[in-house]
């Protein structure tokens, strides 16, 4: 039986695909749309470590689809929506945000399949990211 593509994964395939045949720059816009997908996918339901981590995956999938369906470079586009993900699963409520390393971790897993090159990418990305959200989430 075949698995149902995730709404998120397609959302952001599309949004990226939308964005490249608009003329608009995918680099500037991908941080946002990665933030929306992930934020409204996890808007009213348990933030479990599983349902952040498949959202974060599904999102960064749809990145990468979508930059291979226009025929850009997956590498580059993989850092900006590694930093949508992140950024979208904070936004989400501040149950989600305690596990924005784990949307992390599998953004890093998912940009694997673009290459090494978008994995360094998004390691670097994230490591920033995630030691921003460890001091905004200390509350002493």
């Amino acid at each position: 039986m075949e698995k149902k593509e995730s709404e998120v994964t397609k959302t952001v395939r599309e949004s990226v695909v939308k964005v490249v045949e608009n003329g608009e720059d995918l680099k500037e816009k991908i941080g946002g749309i990665t933030r929306d997908a992930v934020k409204n996918a996890l808007k009213g339901v348990e933030a479990t470590r599983e349902k952040v981590e498949s959202v974060a995956k599904d999102a960064m999938k749809g990145a990468i689809e979508g930059a291979r369906k226009v025929k850009i470079e997956s590498a580059e586009i993989t850092k900006g929506a590694a930093e949508g993900i992140v950024e979208g699963t904070k936004q989400s409520g501040s149950k989600a945000a305690d596990m924005a390393e784990h949307a992390a971790e599998a953004a890093i897993d998912s940009a694997k399949e673009a290459g090494d090159k978008a994995a360094e990418i998004v390691k670097g990305a994230v490591k920033k990211i995630l030691e921003a959200t460890k001091k905004v989430l200390e509350v002493d």
